[in-house]
């Protein structure tokens, strides 16, 4: 049946042609290097050896994208870390619109330009054939829609104690008003029931676990697939969807979507937990005179603790863990046996207060002529994020108290070093290395 799928006279490059693919496409379904492919088709004593691979595998890849982009229309909503990233991964086989009210995130998606630092996405958007295209809010795009992803901001309201659920509500609206049946996808994150509350069957919660910079990386390679909604043809299609586009073969868990988001808070808050705890134990050492790293290596190696998320910091920041946790936190007051949970936001910012006196006790007084260096904003390395990076509390509480602050940007370093009498880092780069006596830094590993 194979010799059926091409002339066996034609050249290995007229059968590329007539499968619609470029020489890059070809390399990578051959799994060869592109300037070997190049080379080998050029030269006729390779056809031979060659040429039913290529017909084999080229006609293998044009049949199953083209199946998936023609049974499986996506849209998302929300061109955010999450929303661009599952867009990405998802219009590598599948037609794909991204709805965004901003015009020039929707001017950069169709000219294949990346919103924010993540360099996988970036080569994607170069080198990958997306069936992708984005739009500012039209209630037409969802029609058509089989899935609809929602992954639109949902920011914790302080006095509310609540999510702000308003994005997602009204998108939801908006699809129903023109289509009664496709699949909602809420990818955003909820307040434990609020799906719940919508009584709409066709309507699940899907958390992302992404780490900033790594988006799409970790949508390649999720850690779980969690389906908060009833199993049926639709949601399983959903879940074929991401472990298709996946590179390794995640387990995929149904629950109510309730437990579902009850999975997205108590995640985040575990991480935001686990960074307090190797904070405090870093406090504690500061306090005692103590070796933080003979610690924190004594207490990893213990395989039930683990030697990774442990370095310590100036607190948690960002902007997933301190709204999540603020949260649940909140959901958290009727039930009895609390005190941990509700003591994590506690410690992170009573850690914020402890290096603040750190830094005035190294600095000396009077503390109006004494100048500090913020080296950085970002929340963490490998991101161009500076959302509620835990270093704003830091320089607000100095500046309380006399000290200028001096923000690295927009001059020279040789400036910013010599203008500064101390330098925060709440994350060490060798470019401080020459000038690392000034530096006020508790990164022990240079790693987050």
């Amino acid at each position: 049946m194979a010799l059926l799928f091409y002339n066996e006279y034609m050249t290995l490059k007229e059968i590329r042609i007539s499968k619609g693919l470029t020489q890059k496409e070809v390399s990578e379904l051959l799994n060869i290097p592109l300037r070997t492919y190049k080379r080998i088709e050029s030269d006729y004593k390779y056809h031979n050896s060659l040429k039913y691979a290529l017909a084999v595998n080229s006609l293998k890849e044009i049949k199953k994208n083209n199946k998936t982009r023609s049974s499986t229309k996506v849209v998302i909503v929300g061109a955010g870390y999450v929303g661009f990233s599952i867009a990405v991964l998802l219009s590598t086989f599948n037609k794909v619109t991204v709805i965004d009210i901003d015009n020039t995130k929707i001017e950069r998606i169709n000219v294949r330009k990346p919103l924010f630092y993540d360099p996988l996405i970036e080569s994607y958007l170069h080198n990958k054939h997306l069936n992708l295209s984005a739009s500012l809010p039209n209630k037409d795009i969802y029609k058509k829609a089989d899935i609809v992803i929602i992954a639109t901001p949902t920011n914790y309201i302080e006095e509310n104690e609540e999510f702000d659920m308003s994005n997602v509500t009204n998108v939801i609206k908006d699809v129903r008003e023109v289509n009664k049946e496709s699949l909602i996808v809420i990818k955003s994150t909820c307040y434990i029931g609020y799906t719940e509350t919508l009584n709409d069957r066709n309507v699940i919660f899907s958390p992302e676990f992404l780490r900033e910079g790594k988006a799409l990386h970790d949508n390649l390679f999720p850690s779980r697939i969690i389906i908060g909604g009833n199993k049926n043809e639709k949601t399983e299609k959903f879940a074929s969807l991401l472990i298709k586009a996946s590179k390794n073969n995640p387990q995929i868990l149904y629950m109510s979507s309730k437990e579902a988001e009850a999975v997205k808070l108590f995640s985040n808050a575990y991480l935001a937990m686990r960074v307090s705890y190797f904070n405090e134990l870093d406090s504690f050492a500061i306090k005692h005179n103590m070796n933080t790293n003979n610690i924190i290596d004594g207490v990893s190696l213990d395989p039930r603790i683990g030697d990774y998320y442990n370095n310590p910091s100036f607190g948690y920041g960002g902007y997933c863990l301190p709204k999540d946790t603020s949260q649940l936190e909140s959901q958290f007051i009727d039930v009895i046996n609390n005190d941990l949970i509700t003591s994590i936001t506690k410690s992170n910012e009573s850690r914020k207060d402890m290096i603040v006196k750190d830094i005035i006790n190294k600095l000396g007084e009077p503390l109006n002529n004494k100048t500090v260096g913020v080296y950085s904003l970002l929340s963490k390395v490998g991101t161009d994020s500076v959302r509620r990076s835990a270093i704003y509390g830091i320089i607000d509480e100095l500046r309380e108290k006399g000290v200028n602050i001096l923000i690295y940007k927009d001059m020279s370093f040789e400036e910013f070093i010599n203008n500064s009498d101390l330098i925060l880092a709440n994350r060490y780069s060798v470019e401080l290395e020459k000038v690392k006596e000034k530096v006020y830094t508790r990164d022990l590993f240079n790693r987050d």
